[in-house]
């Protein structure tokens, strides 16, 4: 894939890890880093095993992408 979908992966952790973040701070979910790891988790792999149904190709760098820009929310989690 192109560098601008690996990008699009990335910004899509962080969002989805800033996303969690503030629900469970919200919500004052203890071990808050464990569930915003769950959700990124979830959404980088859900999107791979969907373009697998889909398209029969999943590109595991994305989801790889997905979870590094996800580290954002995690690390933050601890603040």
């Amino acid at each position: 894939m192109t560098p601008k979908d690996k990008e699009m992966h990335f910004w899509a952790g962080v969002s989805v890890s800033i996303a969690a973040l503030v629900l469970f701070k919200a919500l004052e979910v203890q071990h808050c880093w464990l569930w915003v790891l769950c959700a990124v988790l979830a959404a980088a792999i859900g999107k791979e095993l969907k373009d697998y149904l889909d398209y029969g190709r999943p590109d595991w760098k994305d989801a790889i992408y997905t979870i590094v820009g996800g580290l954002v929310g995690i690390v933050l989690s601890f603040f």
